[in-house]
């Protein structure tokens, strides 16, 4: 082999792959036996994913939310939770006023059959992301 082609053998062997990017799947099977149908011959399973847990049911996220809270109309009541719970009724005007709410927001939905989903590759193409689910307009 001369110089030539040895060194563009050399070049050819160092080649990197091309990176694919963020692709779209269709769910055919939810979790936890999750099955995600990339293009028309690949079908990933929960082996091949990496799963972000804000898709997954039961996923719990802590929060808090600062902001002010009102009394829509005339009447009603407000429940203040102190040290013991105490309720007031409001009779004449709006009530308005500073909170905090604080607390465990739990999803109670996941994925399902025929959801597209945003998918990432590794580089070696086995293993996926699944970042987030797609919604196309």
């Amino acid at each position: 082999m001369d110089g030539v082609t040895e060194l563009a053998k050399l070049f050819k062997d160092r080649e990197n792959k091309i990176y694919m990017g963020p692709q779209v799947g269709e769910v055919i099977s939810p979790p936890p036996n999750i099955q995600v149908k990339l293009g028309e011959k690949i079908i990933l399973t929960k082996d091949n994913l990496v799963i972000a847990a804000h898709v997954l049911y039961e996923y719990s996220r802590e929060i808090n939310i600062n902001g002010n809270i009102s009394t829509t109309d005339e009447s009603g009541s407000i429940t203040l939770k102190l040290s013991t719970p105490q309720t007031y009724t409001v009779v004449t005007g709006k009530e308005n006023a500073k909170t905090t709410i604080t607390g465990t927001m739990t999803y109670t939905d996941t994925l399902k059959k025929g959801d597209k989903v945003i998918l990432i590759p590794a580089t070696n193409e086995q293993l996926y992301f699944l970042v987030d689910k797609a919604v196309v307009l």
